[in-house]
């Protein structure tokens, strides 16, 4: 039943659920230098109170590897993964209506150790020594013995040369993740899993392998074993997963016997027919398909592997079954939106250990998901229906910071999507985040695509975009992350880091700039910076692929991406289209800081570039007056200014043409990504002061389109004139702050022009914080009154009391727009 609360319809089940769900986020108490890891910038983790570590996955994985020694790879991961679908503890909580957990209680983790988690145990003394007893401390501790030298990770380190493997950890200018392995997954095609189920698609591979056997005269016997290993692991895994769904039926029929309330006994005799019926078989209601497509999610990204994302197109996948539903008279609009509450608080519930390296870019963050809806047909037409206004407004009446909506925009949108998009943006939590298809879809055509194909991408996770079930690998190839406001820097120092931080030859050593002569010489060093970095991280990556190829199979993931039956092939291995990306941060500062070289010492030759550089290094100490003038005299990104615009495009397409120089394991130009969330605050701890006015560790401008804050001084459409200059040739991030009262009443149309004149100017990306300072202010001072306050940060939302308080001083720091 929903009930209307301060203007938003609600479902009791789902507020009730919503305020039981434990919120698994990790915070940053502090940056410091590690004692566990040998880094300048490093967040000290920490939980919300009750957050465990499930160490059953672990266990179970260990289990299921010493009992398959002498089995090959593929067929050892998917009765890996069988071992613990079959025997992890499940249960069903109160009031759900989607089912299925990763650990075996809803406060835990759980732990990978077969994968790339062997920072665990050099943590448990310090940031998880909370999350575990001591005698769970000891077991943890075994298990990862046991691993030592058999996870993923460590095939990976063993592989990497040692001139390469101090890049593994976050330098102060750039890390591979490498043995991380990009937290990746694919975006599964859930498409002939609603047409067949899985015992479908069983059945297609069994077909698959009779022919097989009948090509084995055309075929290298290396190829034949390889491709039937390949296709007999992921019948193994297949199966597992109906079974799998079969237990959450038993669970359901038991809990049913002993339930006195009669409603709720109902539901749990129909979550038990629903969960027998699918992931095996098609599902033929909406409770079905958004059970069958959860169980997939849940299994890909947490129990068979750690990804992240959710991606596919609720609108589009969903619409048929309620339309049909509601046609039959299953079911009312109101039920169905309480169905996709309960399977947004369902997406809600994940979490992840993250690498106290990359928790620099995730602080409050608890995991990775976008949904998306809207876009385009295959045929080019308007893709909105009606389960597209049913998501928003679950969406508005959950508003949960995981998952957010990202809302494909395109020039034949419905008005009535778009104002009710508006209204959700309203309410503060950030999204939906905006993404045009006149930029995406040529830029997945770019990479191999058809337009037929490209039309239906999506956005998995931050600003990412992947076709489901296409191996174009957006997603699952960010390799590392560089701060290049960090090449600006070393370029002034001849590669050498300050002595406030390493004081080491970080980077390329370049010429001396009071040797400069032209402004050339100065993007010329600046360049030569990043080519340094580029090689770096080509070369772990590829290594990192050659690797995974081998030891990273994921046969049930792997089933739902095409190609992988038909080839005999595991989706790891798959690589058409390949995109292999480098997240970036510090763009911005970079623009603005070759403005203020160029303007000051090569046009107006008022500041010589000695000057200059000594003033960065001394932190601007006595040179107050000259950082007063870099900042106010010269031009800043998001005026719409030439001078300083023109520089922005360039560095944008030089910095990325160089990474294309590299070319990843597949054969593919490595390119830039936009995806690097909050890692323009986290990642700047390490960079010194630049000639656009920062000071030493200041934050850096936010996303990789956004204006430093605070610079955006002539409205939000010169932001918007500026940003359209620099070509998308990779996924930009833009963040803008607006004040509520311009999303309210007749204002909401005028936002909404706003939007399309953003769509027109051909920008990829653009996403609001819509809550006004005062209310932040208030936030800060007084957490405890705003324990439910959900904001926007870079990429992904995130609830306010989870953001350390210097990236709350960042969000509040950011320019108030409004329209005149």
């Amino acid at each position: 039943m929903l009930h209307v609360i301060g203007g938003i319809a609600v479902s009791a089940r789902t507020q009730m659920l919503k305020k039981a769900t434990h919120v698994k986020s990790t915070k940053i108490r502090r940056f410091k230098t590690s004692p566990v890891f040998n880094s300048p910038v490093v967040g000290e983790l920490e939980f919300r109170q009750g957050t465990k570590i499930c160490l059953e996955r672990a266990r179970l994985v260990t289990e299921s590897w010493k009992a398959t020694e002498g089995d090959n790879i593929a067929v050892r991961r998917a009765k890996a993964t069988a071992h613990i679908l079959d025997n992890v503890t499940i249960y069903i909580r109160d009031g759900e209506l989607i089912v299925g957990n990763f650990a075996s209680d809803p406060y835990s983790l759980p732990l990978h150790p077969d994968l790339d988690e062997d920072w665990i145990p050099d943590a448990l003394a310090y940031y998880l020594k909370d999350l575990l007893t001591d005698s769970e401390k000891v077991e943890c501790r075994e298990i990862f013995r046991y691993w030592r030298g058999k996870s993923i990770a460590d095939h990976i380190v063993e592989a990497i040369p040692g001139d390469l493997k101090s890049y593994l950890t976050y330098n102060g200018f750039f890390y591979g993740w490498g043995n991380r392995l990009g937290r990746a997954a694919e975006t599964p095609n859930l498409e002939e899993l609603f047409s067949v189920g899985i015992n479908g698609i069983i059945e297609r591979i069994g077909d698959r392998l009779k022919r097989l056997d009948a090509e084995i005269d055309e075929l290298d016997a290396a190829d034949y074993v390889r491709q039937k290993q390949n296709l007999q692991a992921m019948i193994i895994a297949l199966k597992a997963v109906i079974k799998f769904g079969k237990r959450y039926a038993e669970k359901s029929r038991e809990l049913a016997k002993t339930e006195k309330d009669e409603k709720r006994k109902k539901e749990l005799e129909r979550i038990a027919e629903v969960c027998d019926w699918v992931p095996g078989n098609p599902p033929r209601t909406l409770w079905e398909a958004l059970q069958a497509s959860f169980f997939i999610n849940l299994i890909a990204m947490q129990l068979e592997f750690h990804g992240q994302g959710f991606g596919n197109r609720l609108d589009v996948l969903f619409n048929p079954f309620y339309q049909r539903d509601k046609e039959a008279g299953r079911i009312t609009r109101e039920e169905a939106q309480e169905l996709v509450e309960c399977f947004l608080i369902k997406l809600s519930e994940r979490g992840h250990l993250v690498h106290p390296n990359a928790v620099a870019a995730t602080s409050g963050n608890s995991d990775w998901t976008d949904v998306t809806i809207c876009g385009v047909t295959p045929e080019g037409d308007d893709a909105t229906n009606e389960f597209s206004f049913i998501v928003l407004d679950a969406a508005k009446s959950v508003r949960v910071p995981v998952p957010t909506i990202a809302l494909r925009y395109h020039h034949k949108i419905s008005e009535d999507i778009i104002l009710k998009a508006i209204d959700l943006l309203r309410t503060g939590v950030g999204y939906p985040a905006f993404f045009n298809d006149a930029a995406a879809i040529p830029w997945l055509i770019s990479r191999e695509l058809s337009l037929e194909e490209a039309r239906k991408w999506v956005c998995p996770s931050c600003v990412n975009a992947q076709v489901p079930g296409k191996a174009t690998r957006t997603y699952q190839a960010q390799v590392g992350c560089v701060n290049l406001s960090k090449c600006i820097e070393l370029a002034l120092y001849q590669g050498k880091d300050k002595d406030a931080y390493t004081g080491k030859q970080l980077g390329a050593k370049t010429p001396d700039p009071t040797t400069f002569t032209s402004f050339d010489d100065v993007i010329d060093a600046y360049l030569t910076q990043v080519r340094f970095v580029a090689d770096k991280l080509a070369k772990m990556t590829n290594i990192t692929y050659a690797v995974a190829k081998d030891y990273c199979r994921r046969p049930f993931a792997s089933a739902f991406v095409d190609g992988c039956i038909e080839e005999g092939e595991d989706c790891v291995s798959l690589g058409r289209g390949s995109i292999t990306s480098i997240n970036v941060t510090g763009t911005t500062n970079v623009a603005d800081s070759l403005a203020v070289i160029k303007k000051l010492v090569f046009d107006e030759k008022t500041v010589t570039i000695k000057e200059l550089v000594e003033a960065c290094a001394s932190n601007w100490d006595k040179k107050e007056e000259l950082r007063q003038r870099c900042i106010n005299e010269v031009p800043k990104f998001g005026s719409d200014d030439e001078y300083v615009d023109r520089l922005a495009r360039e560095v944008h397409v030089k910095t990325n043409a160089e990474f294309m120089k590299f070319n990843d394991y597949f054969g593919y130009p490595m390119v830039m990504n936009g995806s690097v969330a909050g890692g323009y605050y986290g990642y700047s701890k390490a960079c010194g002061a630049t000639p656009d006015g920062r000071k030493d560790s200041e934050s850096l401008a936010d996303a990789v389109c956004s204006p430093m804050a605070g610079r955006d001084k002539r409205g939000p459409t010169a932001v918007l004139k500026s940003v359209s200059k620099i070509t998308p040739t990779y996924n930009h991030l833009l963040n803008q702050k607006f004040l509520p009262q311009f999303l309210e009443g007749e204002n909401s149309k005028i936002f909404a022009y706003y939007l399309k004149t953003w769509a027109d100017l051909g920008i990829y990306h653009i996403q609001f914080n819509v809550i006004d300072k005062a209310t932040l202010l208030d936030a800060k001072a007084h957490p405890e009154k705003y324990f439910d306050l959900v904001v926007r940060v870079a990429g992904y939302s995130a609830y306010w009391v989870d953001l350390d308080k210097g990236l709350q001083n960042e969000i509040i720091k950011r320019t108030e727009q409004g329209f005149n």
